[in-house]
């Protein structure tokens, strides 16, 4: 079997109903804003930390992201930098004993957690960032719950209006790998497989995957930066897509493109 590389992160599609969404529905929903952070309850089991080289218990059942910790909610200001440098993870805080930590996550594998941790830690405010477990099962996975910038400070109709969440899971998506003998190119320092429409949905199989359709490329080209976006990509239906646009740009299926897999 060969390789793939996974997304480490995750997208939403958001739309105003008009019935309360409550804290109690899960121990770790969203049950204040300060200073721009979504708070999340004490309740919520963010686990112990990953410190020096300590291995994960075989039994962790999540894994968060640990961004930060401060006396109480962190500045307006590190948020601020975080959502600018970082925009597409989910950040949040959790204040316990007056101790405040700055999350990402949760995340229910190791690799996907990793992965991000590798992302966060070359963010010069974040590099310090650790890894911490927790054995308690997600009632979902990590998605991207927080408002623009612009949008600091809830409002009494936030109480009664808010927004519902469908996740995308990108961790769900995945590019394979180049292997020896593949046409390939460079692009974010990286080399990256260009295949004609007869080798996609096979090389996606190989990964117990299947080609993804056009409607998902645009979604979760909108949802991360780590898509190579020089080429168009295959895509179910022998479409050549255009990441950016979306748009079918190409049907010669002789033409090498990008591949984009989504798990079974």
């Amino acid at each position: 079997m060969g390789r793939w590389r996974g997304l480490a992160v995750s997208m939403v599609a958001m739309w105003a109903i008009s019935a309360p969404v409550r804290a109690e529905q899960s121990p770790c929903a969203i049950v204040d804003r300060q200073q721009g952070w979504p708070i999340i309850g004490e309740t919520c089991d963010i686990g112990q930390g990953l410190w020096g080289n300590q291995a994960p218990d075989p039994k962790s059942a999540a894994f968060w992201v640990q961004c930060g910790a401060t006396q109480g909610v962190p500045s307006r200001q590190f948020y601020q930098s975080l959502r600018q440098g970082l925009p597409d993870l989910p950040f949040q805080v959790q204040v316990r004993e007056g101790r405040g930590r700055c999350l990402i996550g949760p995340y229910p594998n190791l690799d996907v957690a990793q992965l991000v941790l590798r992302r966060v830690r070359q963010f010069g405010p974040t590099k310090q960032a650790v890894l911490r477990q927790t054995r308690q099962p997600l009632s979902q996975p990590a998605v991207i719950r927080l408002p623009p910038l612009s949008q600091t400070q809830s409002s009494p109709e936030d109480e009664t209006s808010a927004p519902m969440e469908t996740a995308i899971t990108l961790s769900h998506f995945g590019l394979p790998e180049p292997e020896a003998g593949d046409k390939q190119y460079m692009e974010k320092s990286m080399s990256w497989l260009r295949v004609p429409y007869a080798q996609a949905a096979p090389r996606c199989q190989r990964e117990g995957m299947m080609l993804a359709s056009q409607q998902e490329l645009v979604e979760v080209a909108k949802a991360t930066d780590q898509l190579p976006m020089r080429l168009p990509y295959w895509v179910q239906g022998a479409k050549g897509v255009d990441a950016r646009s979306g748009k079918v740009v190409t049907r010669n299926a002789d033409a090498a493109l990008n591949v984009l897999c989504k798990k079974r």
